[in-house]
């Protein structure tokens, strides 16, 4: 194939354009030529490699790789590493056969013949009267009004929440809502502010925050809040041992009881954290800039909290896009080990992880597409031959 001809069909595949035929070739290309030519490169080559590709694609995570000088390419990522690619690959290596037809890679991994399809938008919501409401089976429109509270679905899915003028004080009652594992749901607060629950998580909340003092909701696993501005409402959100204050910000609370902490990311504005647990949590708070341990902090923006399970709160500076990955559809791996990477497995495709061997010490970097079947994980994983998995039924076997 010319080069012209490659760069017209990089650039239909890029804009969406491309046949079955078109992808066909360049994904059997692209596997074909990192199995067979990365194998050659040097540490230092891969390094610059995986640099140019970085800088290539800005932001966006290409990688998968296990830190023990393994080397994985994620076909899930290939619509972003193609275009990276094409500036530090010699256009001129392909693998044809004699029909011109790209060579097929046959796939060694049995995994897929018992494939689990991703999680999705679904959630259920309980109403302060006790009526349960399934929002993936619940028609668009207005779906239920309590206390002066219009509650509607849109049509794509969100649960918002509207406060109409009835001319007097309501008393406010208290709604849930809760995915289950596999499901995600968007919720828009009385108040205007937005959260996005992941998986295997809930929010109670009241359905008006004009009788209180505080915006206070309770929250159980992992959710992305974006909370409005209101200096005279300050917006609480407390979870198992800890409460999170703020006045209009952006932020992240993972808070899962198999994690074994709960951790809070500041994108934007600042919040004050206060461990619960912790018998020093009317000490007086730290410098901001002091990273350390602590009982009650206040978080500037790509800072992270950890408050573990004997109260104290350690403070780190993260990457807020890797954590926050999950609402844009992506599991980011930043040298996460393999135990924490099958917890969101687990998760997200509501499936039961059993180890049958002792597994390596070994962690990963990459980016994946939630959006996949399971298989498109594992197969992933499996690259690094490290680890091997079977699935049966709703239930993932870990081995060596």
């Amino acid at each position: 194939m010319e080069n012209k001809a490659l760069h017209e069909l990089l650039d239909r595949y890029k804009k969406g354009g491309a046949s079955a035929e078109d992808v066909a070739f360049l994904e059997s290309w692209y596997q074909q030529y990192n199995k067979e030519q990365r194998m050659e490169m040097t540490e230092a080559e891969l390094e610059e490699d995986r640099q140019l590709i970085w800088n290539s694609i800005q932001q966006e995570r290409v990688v998968a790789t296990p830190v023990r000088k393994v080397k994985l390419w994620s076909s899930e990522t290939f619509r972003i590493a193609i275009a990276a690619a094409i500036a530090i690959i010699l256009l001129g290596v392909y693998f044809f056969n004699t029909t011109n037809q790209p060579t097929k890679i046959k796939s060694e991994n049995p995994v897929s013949a018992n494939d689990v399809k991703a999680g999705g938008n679904r959630a259920l919501l309980t109403l302060a009267d006790g009526r349960r409401i399934v929002l993936t089976d619940a028609v668009n429109g207005e779906l239920a009004k309590q206390a002066g509270v219009r509650i509607t679905k849109t049509k794509d899915g969100q649960l918002i929440y509207t406060v109409e003028n009835t001319g007097h004080e309501t008393k406010p009652e208290y709604n849930t809502i809760e995915t289950p594992r596999g499901g995600q749901h968007i919720v828009n607060l009385p108040d205007g502010s937005i959260v996005v629950l992941n998986a295997a998580s809930s929010l109670k909340f009241p359905t008006t925050f004009s009788s209180f003092q505080e915006r206070k909701v309770e929250l159980s696993g992992e959710a992305y809040f974006e909370i409005s501005k209101d200096k005279a409402h300050p917006f609480i959100v407390k979870t198992n041992g800890q409460e999170v204050k703020v006045l209009g910000t952006h932020f992240n609370i993972n808070s899962y009881a198999d994690e074994g902490s709960t951790k809070t990311t500041l994108l934007e504005g600042s919040v004050r954290v206060i461990s619960v647990l912790s018998s020093r949590a009317n000490a007086k708070d730290p410098d901001p800039s002091e990273l350390g341990m602590t009982n009650s902090i206040i978080l500037r923006p790509n800072q992270q909290s950890v408050v573990t399970t004997n109260g104290d709160i350690k403070v780190i500076k993260v990457d807020t896009e890797d954590v926050v990955a999950w609402k844009n559809g992506f599991f980011v791996f930043n040298d996460e080990s393999l135990e924490s990477i099958m917890r969101k497995v687990s998760r997200w495709y509501d499936v039961e992880v059993v180890y049958q061997d002792k597994l390596p010490r070994v962690s990963f970097l990459g980016a994946l597409s939630r959006s996949k079947n399971l298989s498109a994980l594992i197969n992933i994983l499996e690259e690094s031959g490290e680890v091997h998995f079977k699935i049966q039924g709703r239930r993932i076997v870990v081995m060596k």
